[in-house]
């Protein structure tokens, strides 16, 4: 009678954990613009872009963190605002306002690739246009950020290649060059958001006002899309029972194996090799493809029931395939006694949630299942929590239950 936790961003934030992708930009940002010479303290970090940007967020950590006594090392801050200074990534996004997730981060970069792909593409020996991006369909002032094109003769309406960039011998764009620097600089912005979880974000775990008590031990399994190891540190739960699907973090930088990027990649892209800004190619390069459930491989009964809880994930497509086997494991129950229970902070959530289901799993699969109570939506606070934990199962033996 296994019951399975499937944990996103979202459990960090409902501990109030400031590791949403606009918290982290807002601190990146007053780090940026400092000088850190002793060490700092909570609201020098939190109290003005964070504020100005996040105030019910802050307000949140106040209320539920001993904030008065957080001190951040002022070596490890500056450290990170030494890093922020050439990454190419941090340059570009600190001008990008609409993004408000780190789904809307992984979009943008899907939009800055599909824009190189454009670029490629007018490098062809029909298209050359490597003198005068008038007629090339891209944002100028992105690449100009990046350093790939700058303006030309200090007129505003002419862009050419950086210098750095040009084949002299070709007259052509070095677009190997030009993806393996923004694949380096992409591995640094994914090195600063792990000294920011760490350095930042790690210091918060030793000052929690108030104690929650939810029965983990009750879970069988436990998977997360989660970096950070809040499992661990508020609930002490064994780090042999979580498997972090996407890498965690680690204080040593070179020994970090956080998954952050894309799904795919144009193939315009791929003939490059650039496959560096992809989860899958990360996922194998940094250790951290890890099992995740297994899907019967023909129909066949599964004994017992098997619950599957999804508290904090936006059940987006960014995370299509655990989402699909997820749905598959239940299709392949013949006895109907498999669930999927999703929390949600409130009904916006709900609808949200469902709306991204029914843009991976097919409407009358999805509606069979909510009719039959095989996947239901309830509210995502301690007591929910605790009533669904102990919830007695039908009997099965945990031998029927295997991660491949």
């Amino acid at each position: 009678m296994p019951k399975i936790l499937i944990t996103g961003n979202g459990f960090d934030l409902f501990h109030h954990l400031p590791t949403k992708y606009q918290h982290f930009m807002s601190v990146m940002k007053t780090i940026e613009s400092n000088q850190f010479n002793n060490d700092v303290s909570f609201d020098e970090l939190f109290g003005h872009e964070f504020k100005l940007d996040s105030i019910n967020d802050y307000n949140a950590i106040v209320n539920n963190y001993e904030v008065e006594n957080i001190l951040f090392n002022h070596d490890k801050v500056n450290r990170i605002k030494e890093m922020l200074k050439d990454n190419l990534w941090y340059k570009y996004f600190s001008t990008v306002l609409e993004i408000d997730t780190w789904i809307d981060f992984e979009t943008e970069v899907e939009n800055v690739l599909k824009q190189l792909s454009v670029l490629i593409k007018s490098e062809t020996p029909q298209s050359k246009k490597v003198n005068n991006f008038r007629d090339v369909a891209i944002n100028y002032p992105d690449f100009n950020l990046f350093g790939i094109i700058e303006h030309k003769f200090f007129d505003k309406e002419l862009f050419s290649v950086s210098e750095k960039y040009i084949d002299k011998r070709k007259r052509g764009l070095k677009i190997g060059d030009v993806l393996r620097d923004l694949a380096t600089s992409f591995e640094g912005f994914i090195v600063i958001f792990n000294q920011y979880l760490v350095d930042i974000v790690g210091l918060f775990y030793d000052y929690k006002k108030h104690d929650q008590i939810i029965p983990f031990h009750l879970i069988n399994e436990i998977y997360t899309f989660n970096y950070t190891p809040t499992l661990e540190k508020i609930y002490k739960v064994d780090k042999s029972k979580v498997v972090y699907l996407h890498g965690e973090v680690n204080e040593d930088c070179e020994k970090q194996n956080l998954v952050l990027g894309v799904s795919e990649i144009s193939d315009d892209i791929k003939v490059e090799k650039a496959y560096d800004f992809t989860k899958y190619h990360q996922k194998i390069i940094k250790r951290a493809n890890k099992k995740f459930i297994e899907v019967p491989k023909s129909l066949k009964s599964i004994s017992g029931e098997t619950v599957f809880y999804i508290m904090g994930h936006s059940l987006d497509k960014s995370d299509r395939e655990y989402i699909i086997d997820l749905f598959k494991f239940l299709e392949f129950d013949n006895d109907k006694q498999s669930k999927i229970c999703v929390f949600c902070y409130n009904k916006k959530d709900e609808i949200n949630k469902l709306k991204n289901l029914l843009g991976i799993i097919n409407k009358d699969t999805l509606v069979e299942l909510n009719k039959s109570g095989r996947l239901y939506f309830i509210e995502m606070n301690s007591g929910n929590i605790i009533r669904e934990f102990n919830k007695e199962l039908s009997t099965s033996s945990l031998s029927d239950f295997r991660v491949f």
